[in-house]
């Protein structure tokens, strides 16, 4: 392999897109919670927008070394399973991801650094034994990207506003993931996984998933009737969440389009977060 192929290998490894919703997540997080927008709020959430992003970055990395098998099926085009980084290679660069992200997480306060060594810690799990559980693992992917609310929040001592945009993205995120669940079905049997959908079934899966979104839907207008945010954020969320129950509709055809619009339904959902404040 070439230079160019492995620095490719590294960088889909990282999964930036997902890294970078994750990194505006925390940014948005301390933004909603700031009373007044000033420069002192720079340091605090530039800080805590790169730890999440190496944060995020390293787990996704750790799954990719311990799913090689499964990805070999469901995934070949991901970096480990086409040759263009080895396994081992993928753990180390893993490891320092999630060293520099909690490095730099201490250097924000020590709720930082508590939630980015206990969320480095179950990404870890979550990868080595829970993802393929039935209903833990999605139920731990959803709390820990929901937390990068969280994560802003406390880089500015703020937990209010947060812990909604938590609990919205929490509900959201599990429910993508009961769908993802059912699209790799296939490879999961074959490993055998135990999976919601292999124990319990693809209908009661995708409804569980359904009750779960709409949960979250109902749960996005808060910020609006506590007068956290204004009508451009509910008028921008309300868009998002058409989204969302589209998406929804659909799992019960193509999870994989599903999965797909829940993406853009979530962005939207930021979109409304960060417009709404300004």
């Amino acid at each position: 392999m070439t230079t160019v192929t492995t620095l490719k290998g590294y960088l889909a490894a990282l999964r930036p897109l997902n890294c970078l919703m994750g990194s505006i997540a925390a940014v948005i997080g301390g933004f909603v919670s700031a009373p007044l927008l000033s420069s002192s709020l720079i340091y605090p959430l530039s800080l805590s927008s790169i730890a999440v992003f190496l944060i995020i970055g390293g787990g996704n990395s750790i799954n990719d070394y311990f799913d090689v098998e499964i990805d070999k099926i469901n995934r070949p085009n991901r970096p480990v399973p086409t040759g263009a980084v080895t396994q081992l290679r993928i753990l180390t660069y893993s490891a320092m991801l999630l060293s520099v992200g909690i490095v730099l997480s201490g250097a924000i306060n020590f709720a930082c650094l508590a939630i980015a060594t206990i969320n480095s810690t179950l990404l870890i799990l979550y990868s080595w034994k829970f993802k393929r559980s039935a209903l833990i693992g999605n139920i731990l992917i959803g709390y820990l990207t929901g937390s990068t609310f969280l994560f802003g929040g406390a880089a500015l001592s703020a937990y209010f506003v947060p812990s909604i945009l938590f609990l919205s993205a929490m509900f959201a995120i599990i429910s993508r993931e009961i769908i993802k669940d059912v699209e790799d079905i296939k490879g999961d049997l074959q490993f055998g996984a135990s999976t919601l959908p292999i124990k319990c079934g693809v209908w009661p899966s995708l409804v569980l998933a359904a009750c779960l979104m709409f949960v979250a839907v109902v749960i996005s207008p808060i910020p609006f009737l506590i007068s956290a945010f204004g009508w451009v954020y509910l008028s921008i969320v309300v868009v998002a969440d058409i989204i969302l129950i589209y998406s929804i509709t659909l799992s019960w055809k193509s999870p994989t389009k599903a999965s797909t619009y829940i993406k853009y339904g979530m962005f939207a959902v930021l979109m409304a977060y960060i417009l709404g404040r300004i």
